[in-house]
């Protein structure tokens, strides 16, 4: 069975990956699953999206923006301009 690091190196940058890299990486992985914990607690209910609604500038560009749940809260939307690849 590989280690951890022959399981790195199968998948360095610039390597081809073959179905065989592949296959020691899911025999990797089952080997590192624990047995199943016991089932937790039921949770509280989770919030959906309502809307999304976005601010533009004079230019069209989006700049930020309001995402408003089911719930009627709200959040800001932060806008960051990634540059080009």
């Amino acid at each position: 069975m590989a280690t951890s690091t022959e399981i790195k190196a199968l998948f360095a940058t610039g390597k081809v990956l073959e179905q065989t890299s592949f296959e020691s990486l899911v025999d990797f992985l089952e080997l590192q699953k624990g047995p199943r914990g016991n089932k937790g607690d039921k949770g509280d209910a989770g919030l959906g999206v309502k809307s999304i609604a976005l601010t533009t500038d004079a230019d069209g560009k989006i700049t930020a923006g309001t995402l408003t749940f089911t719930n009627d809260t709200t959040a800001a939307i932060t806008v960051e301009v990634a540059p080009a690849d």
